[in-house]
C-alpha cells in the first residue's frame, strides 16, 4: 500500500443516490482505474447487515488495486470487515475512543472546520484531516463553509495531512492553490458522472496542477534564511541585542526599523546612529563575528534538503539571499550543500533587493534565463510579493511569520507548502 500522504491526493467517498441501476462496486471500481487514490464508503440509511455486506464487496475491489479502503462513521462495522481505516466527524465517536478501539496500525481520519479541532484531532490519535465544506455541497446542507485562508492555516498548524472536501468540482480545484492540502476528496463530481473513469481522470489532472513540478523550470532563485534555513527567530532582536553588547542601550523600535535591510545596510545604519567612529565595514565584521557563533549552529530543515535534492537535476539552482557572503558561505559548508548551488547572489554584492522585485529581474538578466523559465522559492512575504509583481512565478515556504499574511500568500503564491523540521 502507498504511503498514507500519497493515497489522499484524489479521495472518492461514494454515494449511492447515483448509482441509476448500476453497482456501487462497479463504480468504484471506474473511480480507481481513473485515478482515485482513496476509497471511503459512506453509508447514512443502510441498515448495519447491509451496510457490512456491501463493505466487504467494496473491500475487495479496493484489495485488487491496493488501493486504502475506509469506513465513514460505523465503528461496527469497519471491525466486522476489518478495514483499513476509519473516518469519523466532529459529532461522531471521539477521536481517541476510536484509535483506542481501532489499535495504532489502521488509519483514523477526523473531520475539522477550525484549526482548534484540527490540533485537537491530531493530538487525539487522527492520521490526516478531511477539512471542510471549502464549496456548498448537496451532500451536507447545514455544513460551515471553510474559507481558504483557514483551510492554509489548518494544514500549517498540524502535522499530518489535510485534504479539502465539501463541494469541489473540475471547475474549482484550481481554487484550493496555496492551501497546502495533501489532496481532495470528493464524492459527486464522481460518482454523479455517467463516465467515472474520464470524470476521475480528469479530476486528477487538475489536482496534480495545484503542487509544483520541479521539471517545469529552469532556473531556482532560492532564498536561505527562513526558507532553507530555520533562523527566522534570531533575527528578530539581534540588531538590539548586538547594541546591547556594546554597553549601549538600542531605541525601542531598533529591530522594526532594520528589518527589512540587508546585514550591509544595517551596519551602515548603526554606525551612523551609535558608532560613528566605527567604519561601516568594520562594523559589518563586527556584527558577522557576533552573530556567527549563533548561526552556524542552526541546522537546515530535513524537508529543505528534500527539495534542494528535488531540484538540483532539474536546472540551474542559485542562492539569493541578503546575509553577508561570507556568513552564509560558512553556513553552507557546515550544513554540507555548498554544492548544491552554482552561484551565490547577496543583495548587497548585487547591488539589488528583493522587495521590489528588481534583484530578480537583474539575477535572471545575469543568468540569461528567460522570465518563463525560472521560479523563486522564498519565504518573506516582501520578497515574495516583490518577485509577484514582476511577473516571477513563486514557491512559497510557510512559516509561523509569513502565515500571518496568508491572505496575501494565497495571492502572490504560485505554489505554498510546508517544510518537515
Amino acid at each position: 500500500m502507498k504511503d498514507l500522504k500519497s493515497s489522499l491526493l484524489l479521495y472518492a467517498v461514494t454515494d449511492r443516490y447515483w448509482l441509476n441501476g448500476r453497482k456501487l462496486k462497479d463504480d468504484v471500481e471506474k473511480a480507481i482505474l481513473g485515478g482515485a487514490t482513496m476509497i471511503q464508503l459512506r453509508e447514512k440509511n443502510l441498515s448495519t447487515e447491509d451496510f457490512i455486506k456491501e463493505a466487504l464487496e467494496i473491500k475487495e475491489v479496493c484489495k485488487k488495486y491496493d488501493i486504502p479502503f475506509i469506513i465513514n462513521d460505523s465503528l461496527e462495522v469497519f471491525l466486522a470487515v476489518d478495514a483499513d481505516g476509519i473516518h469519523v466527524g466532529q459529532n461522531d465517536l471521539s477521536a481517541d475512543i476510536v484509535r483506542k478501539k481501532i489499535g495504532p496500525n489502521k488509519i483514523l481520519g477526523v473531520s475539522a472546520e477550525t484549526v482548534s479541532e484540527a490540533l485537537l484531532a491530531e493530538k487525539m490519535g487522527a492520521d490526516y484531516l478531511g477539512v471542510g465544506t471549502i464549496f456548498s455541497t448537496s451532500t451536507k446542507l447545514d455544513a460551515i463553509n471553510v474559507t481558504k485562508e483557514e483551510l492554509a492555516r489548518i494544514s500549517y498548524s498540524v502535522n499530518i495531512p489535510v485534504v479539502a472536501i465539501g463541494g469541489i468540482t473540475l471547475d474549482n480545484i484550481k481554487e484550493l492553490k496555496n492551501t497546502m492540502i495533501s489532496g481532495i476528496s470528493v464524492v459527486s463530481a464522481i460518482f454523479k458522472e455517467e463516465d467515472i473513469v474520464n470524470a476521475t481522470s480528469n479530476l486528477l489532472k487538475e489536482v496534480n496542477k495545484l503542487f509544483f513540478n520541479p521539471d517545469d523550470y529552469k532556473l531556482f532563485i532560492v532564498d536561505y534564511d527562513g526558507t532553507l534555513l530555520n533562523s527566522l527567530s534570531m533575527w528578530e532582536d539581534i540588531a538590539s541585542r548586538y547594541v546591547k553588547s556594546k554597553g549601549i542601550e538600542p531605541e525601542l523600535d531598533l529591530d522594526k526599523i532594520v528589518k527589512l535591510q540587508t546585514n550591509d545596510e544595517t551596519a551602515l545604519y548603526l554606525s551612523k546612529k551609535y558608532f560613528n567612529n566605527i567604519n561601516p565595514n568594520d562594523l559589518i565584521l563586527d556584527i558577522d563575528s557576533f552573530i556567527e557563533k549563533e548561526y552556524l549552529k542552526i541546522k537546515i530543515n530535513k524537508g529543505a534538503l528534500e527539495l534542494l535534492n528535488n531540484i538540483k537535476d532539474k536546472g540551474k539552482v542559485v542562492l539569493f539571499t541578503a546575509t553577508s557572503k561570507s556568513l552564509i558561505e560558512k553556513s553552507l559548508k557546515i550544513n554540507g550543500i555548498e554544492n548544491k548551488f552554482e552561484k551565490l547572489y547577496t543583495s548587497t554584492n548585487f547591488n539589488y533587493t528583493k522587495t521590489d522585485g528588481t534583484g530578480f529581474i537583474k539575477l535572471l538578466e545575469n543568468e540569461k534565463i528567460k522570465l518563463e523559465d525560472a521560479i523563486v522559492i522564498e519565504d518573506s512575504t516582501h520578497a515574495i510579493c516583490g518577485a509577484k509583481n514582476k511577473g516571477l512565478k513563486v514557491l512559497t515556504i510557510a512559516t509561523y511569520k509569513n502565515i500571518l499574511d496568508i491572505d496575501k500568500l494565497l495571492i502572490n503564491s504560485d505554489y505554498m507548502i510546508k517544510m518537515e523540521v
